[in-house]
């Protein structure tokens, strides 16, 4: 009677045990559901990172709701009155798209770029994506101070600054009120970069949602760990134009990606003078433009107005803005030129 007992009490002990770790285990699940919604913002700052010097604590969506306003379409609502246009040319969608551009929030690999924006109905654009931008630390990266000089001492760590110069100077347009951006810091926040949308592993999810147990040394190791997941501040590499001796002028080159570009990027702008002055289309015209002038170093050379862009001009403020290196790379442009030369050759 008394082994029955025993064993009988050591069942319940094992079974208490089981449990209790079946009961961790489902608490640490819907824990790790609730940090993947969380934003990674909140988890650096618990985890004893500094804040951002753009930060905002508490959301107001009805500003953000402006923000977003401002950035479509240059202008709201206001005191029941449209507000004076930010730019008579641009808008920010005009250069940037306002989601995720890449799968994987580390590259800046432009053939993965085109491949997102491929499966996602996305435009190829000059521009970083704004979705994020909250995030990072870092603006007018790399070689924007030969196009902007100076200017870019006061924006490369502020994301105000930053926004203020674009709106000034790529828009071809003003500074803004500060009540427009104080808006648009809204948006930028309402689009921040949550844990779910980093590639962490499920160990790292862990460490976060048991983050009081660490040390400071392991704090710091998993800080490390989140922000090598995203880009920081984008990468800007101007290039030269190529010299002729180097251009393939399509040769090799892959035709579907040429169309894709040209109808992601050159179209987006150019179809039926959206944004420029020049119209474009996929009719041979347009393809032999370009085709004739594609030895020259003249602005209807895609070897230099991809890589310069162009000026505006008195009566046309619109311009093009060029394309970095990570934004198209040589072989895309040679990608570009097989489709044009294509097109030249129609029929």
């Amino acid at each position: 009677m008394n082994r029955l007992l025993l064993i009988s009490f050591f069942s319940l002990l094992i079974t208490g045990v089981v449990t209790s770790f079946s009961w961790r285990a489902t608490f640490e699940n819907v824990e790790k559901v609730h940090v993947s919604l969380t934003s990674i913002e909140d988890v650096l700052y618990r985890l004893g990172d500094q804040k951002m010097n753009h930060t905002i604590n508490e959301l107001d969506l009805e500003k953000a709701k402006i923000g977003e306003d401002l950035i479509y379409f240059g202008r709201t609502d206001r005191k029941g009155k449209k507000s004076k246009r930010i730019s008579a040319y641009f808008v920010c969608t005009d250069c940037h798209n306002m989601s995720s551009e890449y799968s994987d929030l580390k590259s800046q690999n432009p053939s993965e770029r085109l491949a997102y924006a491929e499966n996602n109905g996305l435009k190829f654009l000059p521009g970083s994506t704004l979705w994020g931008i909250y995030n990072r630390t870092s603006f007018y990266n790399g070689d924007y101070v030969q196009k902007y000089g100076e200017l870019v001492d006061d924006a490369r760590n502020s994301l105000e600054n930053s926004t203020q110069l674009c709106a000034k100077y790529c828009s071809s347009g003003r500074h803004l009120e500060e009540w427009e951006l104080e808006a648009i810091m809204h948006y930028f926040k309402k689009n921040e970069i949550m844990i779910k949308d980093l590639n962490l592993s499920e160990d790292d999810l862990s460490l976060i949602v048991n983050y009081q147990r660490l040390n400071d040394k392991k704090r710091e190791k998993l800080i490390t760990a989140i922000k090598n997941e995203y880009v920081q501040g984008y990468a800007a590499t101007f290039l030269e134009t190529m010299p002729r001796d180097k251009r393939k002028y399509g040769e090799g080159g892959n035709v579907e990606n040429g169309k894709l570009i040209y109808d992601k990027a050159c179209m987006f702008c150019h179809e039926n003078k959206r944004v420029t002055y020049l119209h474009l289309d996929d009719g041979k015209l347009s393809g032999k433009m370009f085709w004739q002038n594609i030895k020259t170093y003249n602005d209807r050379s895609l070897y230099q107005i991809i890589r310069h862009g162009t000026f505006s001009k008195t009566g046309r403020k619109q311009y093009m803005p060029l394309y970095t290196e990570e934004k198209m790379s040589d072989a895309q442009l040679n990608d570009l030129v097989a489709y044009i030369k294509l097109i030249a050759k129609k029929k």
